[in-house]
C-alpha cells in the first residue's frame, strides 16, 4: 500500500513540475506576445502629446528668430513650459521642439515624468553615485550644466532626420518610427506646427518600449525562467527513473505473490483431493480384500483363474486414479515454452480418430494455421485437449458430431479453443459441480479429468468453462493468453 502511495505521489510530483515547466515557457511567450499591445499604445500617447504640443506652440511661430537661441531666451524658455506641461500627462514620454531652416536647433527639451533625482542618462547617473557626499554640493553649483534642449544622444540623430523631413508634411499629419538604437527599442513622432510650409517649427515626442534597465530585468528572468524550467525538467526526469524503476520491483513483486498464491491454490486443490483419495481407493482395496480372503477359504481347485478378473479391474481403478493424481499435482510445472494450439488439438483428435469412427463420430475441424503460440507445456495443453475430446466422444456412444475449433481472440491476445458435441448435454445441477474433483456422471469415471483440464488451464494463465453451443449438447471454451 505505501508503495502505491509513493508511486502516486512521484507520477504527481512528476506531472507538477512538467506543468510548472510549461507555465514558464507560457509566461515568456505571453510576456513577448504584450509588446504589440505596447507598441500600440505607446503610438497613441505620443500623436496625442505631439498634437497638444503642436496647438499649444502655434502662437509662438511668429516670435520665432532667424538665428539660434540662447540659454536664456524668452521663446526657449516658452517652448520648455510648454513641453513640460504637455507631456506631464503622458507618463514616460520625453519630447521637445525643432527648429528647422538655416537654424537646426532643438529646444523645449522635457521629461517630466522621470522619477525624482534621476539623471537624463546612464553616465550622469553613474557619475552622481561615484561623487563624494562631500563634494557634491560645492561641485554642482560650479558645474550646473544650462538646461537640456537636445534628444539623448543616442537618438539625436535619427529624431533630427524625421523632424526635417515633417516641415513639409500637410497640416495634421505627422511622422512615425519604431527603431532599435543601442540596447534601447524606441517610437518616435515629429509633426509640423502652424500652417506654413515648410514649417519653421515642429514638434518631436519619444518613448523607449525597452531601456537598458528592462531588457535587463527581461534577462535576470528569462535566465531565472530557463534554469527553473531545466531544473523542473532533470527533477522530472530522475523521478521519471526513480518510479520506472519502483514499478519494475512492484512488477516482479506481483509475479512472486502471483506464483505464490498458485502454489496455494494447487495445494488447497491437492488438499480438497485427498478426502476424495481416501473414499475413492477405499473401495477397490475393499473389493481386492474380500476376493483375496474368499481365495484363501476355497481349496486350491476351487480357485479358477477367472475369478481373478475384479481383482485385476480394481487394480486397474486404482492405477488410473493415481495417475490422475499424478498428473493433477504436476498440472503445468513442466517446461515453458511456446506451443502450437493447432498442432496440439489436432495431434489429441488424431489419436482419437479410430474411437470416433467405430462409434459413428464425425469428427470436424477448424484448424486455421498461423494461430498465436502459447507460451506453457505442449504436454499438459495436449492432456487438456485430449481429456475434453474424449469425454465429448463418451457422451455420444451411437454417433454424433463433434466439432473443434480454434481461433485468435482479444485482438490476437489470446487463443480460444471449443469443442462442440451432439450428446445429451450437461443438466443445470450439475454445471455448477463440473470441475470438482471426483465429481462425475459415469459409473466408471474417476472425476478427475475436467478438474485436472481446469488446473493445466489456471495453470497456464487461461480460463475452462461450459459455454452455450448454438444447438444440443455441451460446448466446453478453453481461452489461454497468446505468448508475449
Amino acid at each position: 500500500m505505501w508503495a502505491s502511495w509513493g508511486a502516486r505521489f512521484q507520477v504527481g510530483l512528476i506531472a507538477l513540475l512538467f506543468a510548472g515547466s510549461l507555465a514558464v515557457l507560457l509566461f515568456n511567450s505571453l510576456a513577448a506576445i504584450v509588446w504589440p499591445g505596447r507598441e500600440q499604445q505607446a503610438r497613441q500617447q505620443l500623436r496625442a502629446a505631439s498634437r497638444r504640443m503642436a496647438e499649444a506652440a502655434a502662437p509662438l511661430g511668429a516670435e520665432l528668430p532667424d538665428k539660434p537661441l540662447g540659454p536664456r531666451d524668452p521663446v526657449g524658455q516658452q517652448l520648455a513650459v510648454v513641453s513640460a506641461e504637455v507631456l506631464a500627462d503622458f507618463p514616460g514620454v520625453e519630447g521637445g521642439f525643432y527648429l528647422g531652416g538655416d537654424v537646426d536647433q532643438f529646444a523645449g527639451y522635457a521629461f517630466p515624468t522621470r522619477p525624482v533625482g534621476e539623471p537624463a542618462d546612464r553616465k550622469g547617473k553613474e557619475k552622481q553615485k561615484a561623487e563624494p557626499a562631500g563634494k557634491k554640493g560645492k561641485e554642482k553649483k560650479k558645474a550646473d550644466p544650462p538646461p537640456r534642449t537636445d534628444p539623448p544622444p543616442l537618438e539625436a540623430r535619427y529624431i533630427r532626420e524625421q523632424a526635417q523631413d515633417s516641415l513639409d508634411l500637410p497640416p495634421g499629419e505627422f511622422a512615425l518610427n519604431v527603431r532599435r538604437i543601442g540596447p534601447s527599442q524606441v517610437v518616435y513622432l515629429s509633426e509640423p506646427v502652424g500652417d506654413g510650409r515648410p514649417a519653421r517649427l515642429a514638434t518631436w515626442v519619444m518613448f523607449r518600449l525597452t531601456g537598458p534597465e528592462q531588457i535587463e530585468g527581461d534577462l535576470h528572468r528569462y535566465q531565472l525562467s530557463t534554469g527553473l524550467a531545466l531544473g523542473g525538467l532533470g527533477l522530472a526526469l530522475v523521478l521519471a527513473a526513480n518510479l520506472g524503476r519502483t514499478l519494475s520491483r512492484q512488477r516482479r513483486e506481483q509475479e512472486r505473490l502471483r506464483d505464490e498464491l498458485r502454489r496455494s491454490e494447487h495445494l488447497a486443490s491437492l488438499g480438497k483431493l485427498v478426502a476424495g483419495v481416501a473414499h475413492e481407493i477405499r473401495n477397490p482395496l475393499a473389493g481386492i480384500r474380500s476376493t483375496v480372503q474368499l481365495w484363501q477359504r476355497l481349496p486350491e481347485t476351487a480357485r479358477p483363474p477367472e475369478s481373478l478378473d475384479a481383482v485385476v479391474r480394481a487394480v486397474d481403478r486404482l492405477n488410473e486414479i493415481v495417475t490422475r493424481l499424478l498428473h493433477f499435482a504436476r498440472a503445468g510445472r513442466n517446461e515453458s515454452r511456446p506451443v502450437d494450439v493447432g498442432r496440439a488439438v489436432a495431434e489429441a483428435l488424431d489419436l482419437l480418430a479410430a474411437q470416433a469412427e467405430g462409434q459413428g463420430v464425425e469428427v470436424a475441424r477448424d484448424l486455421p494455421p498461423g494461430l498465436p503460440p502459447v507460451r506453457g507445456s505442449a504436454a499438459a495443453l495436449h492432456e487438456v485437449f485430449l481429456n475434453l475430446a474424449a469425454n465429448a466422444l463418451q457422451a455420444m456412444p451411437k454417433g454424433g458430431r463433434l466439432r473443434c475449433t480454434a481461433r485468435a481472440a482479444d485482438r490476437g491476445l489470446s487463443v480460444e479453443v471449443r469443442f462442440a458435441d451432439t450428446g445429451p448435454g450437461v443438466s443445470a445441477e450439475d454445471r455448477g459441480h463440473l470441475f470438482e474433483p471426483f465429481f462425475t456422471t459415469r459409473p466408471d469415471g474417476t472425476g478427475l479429468g475436467l478438474a485436472l483440464c481446469r488446473e493445466i488451464v489456471t495453470q497456464h494463465g487461461g480460463r475452462i468453462e461450459l459455454a452455450d453451443g448454438d444447438g444440443p449438447g455441451a460446448t466446453f471454451r478453453v481461452v489461454l493468453p497468446a505468448a508475449g
